[in-house]
């Protein structure tokens, strides 16, 4: 008469009830993407476009945001956000979010990181030609 509980049985109680568990989340989410806006659920239709951004300070900086018809300059601080201009002229527009060759298209860490290697490279190029040059 020893009554021990049975482990075996509690694990695979505890593996269905997560997957169980894991199953609906995963059908929240479908649903969810499926049911809201393209833009809303940050899918390929965005209705709302980051065009560029500089840091000022800290906790300060400045962005460029596309809104559908519009571009905003915003001012961006540690605890608000601040309208600096709006810019509506047609002509701005189209040149500020046509930029050619360069929409929907973003340089990754490997561009990048050749991108600043290039000018090293060459100076070390020159350096040793320059090396090869006095040892003849």
């Amino acid at each position: 008469m020893n009554h021990a509980p049975d482990l075996t049985m509690a694990a695979i109680k505890m593996v269905l009830s997560l997957g169980l568990v894991l199953t609906i989340l995963w059908l929240v989410y479908r649903w969810t993407r499926r049911s809201l806006p393209a833009g809303a659920a940050g899918g390929k239709g965005q209705l709302i476009k980051v065009l560029g951004s500089r840091y000022l300070g800290v906790k300060k900086s400045i962005a460029v945001v596309q809104v559908p018809g519009t571009i905003l300059v915003l001012g961006l601080g540690g605890d608000r956000i601040n309208l600096l201009t709006q810019i509506d002229d047609p002509e701005v527009l189209a040149s500020l979010s046509d930029t050619p060759g360069q929409e929907g298209k973003r340089e990754g860490f490997k561009e990048q990181l050749q991108r600043m290697l290039r000018p090293m490279d060459a100076n070390r190029s020159k350096t040793i030609v320059a090396g090869s040059l006095k040892a003849e």
